[in-house]
């Protein structure tokens, strides 16, 4: 874990902003919208499961439940 993972999410953020750009220059401004709805799910989908692991590690480290 660490900065890779920073690193990532906005290399999605700028790719997607990108995307997001071109697209709508193109006149697919409902594609352009999809686009940056996936990459928000993706991102969010990262982030729950770094959740998961604190709240494992957190239990770890205190010997819950």
């Amino acid at each position: 874990m660490g900065i890779d993972v920073l690193f990532k999410i906005a290399g999605v953020g700028i790719l997607i902003s990108v995307f997001h750009t071109a697209l709508k220059q193109a006149g697919k401004e409902d594609m352009a919208h999809l686009c940056t709805l996936a990459g928000f799910a993706l991102v969010l989908l990262w982030v729950v499961q770094l959740l998961g692991r604190l709240f494992n590690t957190v239990q770890d480290v205190f010997k819950l439940f």
